[in-house]
Formats: structure tokens, sequence, C-alpha cells
């Protein structure tokens, strides 16, 4: 188990049918989960790790971007 999982599971839990863009997604327990991850790397800039989690999600085939609108589940 990653020690991502939880916090793909949050943004996943966001992503559907409809273009999410970033600022939807980066909330609430998205963005107190990416916190703790980046207090416990010692990282600043939380939201980097959704940044990231999103382009591997993007990579696995899970999610992809419409360019201007936002994410979506595939």
């Amino acid at each position: 188990m990653s020690k991502y999982t939880e916090l793909d599971r949050l943004i996943m839990n966001k992503i559907g049918g409809h273009p999410t863009p970033f600022h939807k997604i980066y909330v609430r327990d998205v963005a107190t989960e990416s916190e703790r991850l980046a207090a416990a790397e010692g990282k600043s800039y939380p939201f980097r790790f959704v940044d990231n989690r999103l382009q591997a999600l993007r990579k696995s085939g899970a999610i992809r971007n419409l360019k201007g609108k936002g994410w979506v589940r595939i």
C-alpha cells in the first residue's frame, strides 16, 4: 500500500463524469491530507502533492484532463 493511497482515494472521490477544475479538488479533506503528507516529509507547497498525484492517476489511465476545463474519470 502506497503512502499516497488515501490521497488518491480522496482525489478520485472529487472527480466524476463532468470536468472538475483543480480548485474544486484541492479543498477540505484533500487539502488536509496533502498538508499532512507535506508536514511528514518536511516540504512546503502541499498542493504539489495533489498535482503530482493527478499526473500519476492520469498516467495510470484512471483520469484525463480536458484542457481548460478540468479532470474527468475515464
